[in-house]
């Protein structure tokens, strides 16, 4: 029989949500317009109520803590703060102290994300993060939250997935504004970046405390196709944006390839106490035509994968957690989860990276936590409601909250902070 996995004490065991993938009727974004537009969902649903958590946000941490949580990551909504530039909301900054009052009543420990993929409307009309204005006002956002909230948030992280923003709205063209222009990506990317250090040193200057503030990257594992100097070479340059780029940045404050030449950026060096790391898959990766001369390859037919198309490959989650051992900042896990219908799939794949996460830990990372995605089935972006995520299924019409089966394993493994030998013995191979 396989050994216990046992975790540090006082690791934290939660989930994560964002606020427009929850909460309902954040209608000030770039993101439910361009629902409204119609035809940019792969399933046609628009977010609308969402799970109602705007509402029902006490309901959900207490359901939280009876199911064995100690800590739980959400999103403020920029565009419900400053619905217009230079106007803030003063009931919506109170709708989240109550929102961090529960969480503190509920005993879980807040994780608050920023900017969680959502502009308010007044910002993607002046361009968004293509503005060179970006990171002042990034910066103003970051600065005010934490004067307002400081005094009950820990734990602040700035941007929820940098190497995403450019790729998704600028590159594939799959998030508003759904362009393909290189040159407007890598200006995104530039000013993103800025912006996590003009947030950091914000947050720095107006929280009341001394919270731990850091980034969240979702790293890739990224590798090559195959032996031949290309796709090697494509996996290099993969490597570069989605990882390199930004831990390279923050580490040594300046703006790398493929946006930069390695100008320094004043107040970026050492922008983070703290690192956030989501991690769903590798990037299998071949010469190509495509952006930067490199083609991401299909997993193989035999592959397990995620109802999303992703290749459930656990090594690539140690890697990357490896890989974060040489920046010497703390790591929180602020998201690893699977869409899939199949909740005996979500238990093994769960089992088989809490194990990548122990072996971590043991080989000298210094890992602190484990927040789930998701929380709760939800409106996943632009694949809609179709994808689910979540230890808790969200039925369709009273949005009730149902615990599948891996609700109830997480809640063990959460209480008593280790995964059962007999659970390893089963699912890792």
């Amino acid at each position: 029989m396989a050994d216990d996995l046992r975790f540090p004490d006082g690791f934290f065991w939660g989930t994560a949500t964002s606020s427009h993938q929850v909460e309902g009727n954040n209608k000030n974004n770039q993101w439910w317009a361009w629902e409204q537009a119609g035809g940019n969902i792969k399933d046609g649903t628009v977010s609308g109520v969402a799970c109602d958590h705007y509402n029902r946000f006490a309901e959900d941490f207490r359901m939280s803590r009876e199911w064995g949580h100690n800590a739980h990551r959400f999103s403020i909504e920029w565009s419900r703060i400053e619905p217009e530039e230079g106007h803030w909301d003063e009931k919506e900054v109170e709708h989240y102290r109550r929102v961090l009052e529960s969480l503190h009543e509920s005993g879980l420990v807040p994780f608050v994300t920023l900017h969680h993929f959502t502009n308010p409307v007044w910002f993607e009309e002046m361009g968004g993060w293509t503005n060179e204005r970006a990171p002042e006002l990034l910066g103003r956002f970051a600065g005010y939250m934490a004067e307002q909230l400081g005094d009950a948030v820990p734990y602040w992280l700035t941007i929820n997935e940098p190497p995403v923003l450019p790729a998704a709205s600028y590159i594939a063209g799959v998030h508003p504004p759904a362009k393909r222009d290189f040159g407007l990506a890598m200006q995104a990317a530039r000013h993103i970046l800025m912006s996590l250090g003009t947030m950091h040193n914000a947050i720095r200057e107006k929280a009341p405390h001394d919270p731990k503030i850091g980034p969240v990257i979702n790293m890739t594992y990224a590798v090559p196709a195959s032996d031949s100097e290309e796709d090697k070479a494509a996996a290099r340059l993969m490597d570069q944006y989605w990882n390199a780029y930004w831990l390279d940045g923050i580490r040594d404050g300046v703006i790398g390839a493929p946006a930069g030449d390695g100008e320094e950026v004043p107040g970026l060096k050492g922008a983070w106490d703290i690192v956030g790391l989501n991690f769903y898959s590798r990037s299998v990766l071949a010469a190509g035509r495509g952006v930067m001369g490199l083609r991401q390859v299909a997993p193989s037919p035999d592959a397990e994968t995620s109802t999303m198309g992703w290749e459930v490959y656990p090594e690539g989650f140690y890697q990357s957690m490896m890989r974060l051992k040489g920046y010497d900042v703390p790591v929180y896990i602020t998201e690893n989860g699977i869409g899939t219908d199949d909740d005996e799939q979500r238990i093994s794949y769960l089992v088989r990276h809490f194990n990548q996460v122990h072996r971590a830990i043991t080989d000298g990372v210094d890992v602190r936590s484990y927040l789930h995605w998701c929380q709760q089935d939800n409106f996943e972006w632009a694949e809609g409601f179709r994808q689910k995520f979540g230890l808790f299924a969200t039925e369709e019409g009273t949005l009730n909250r149902i615990p599948k089966g891996s609700a109830h394993f997480f809640k063990d493994v959460a209480e008593n902070n280790r995964v059962p030998g007999e659970l390893v013995e089963k699912y890792v191979r």
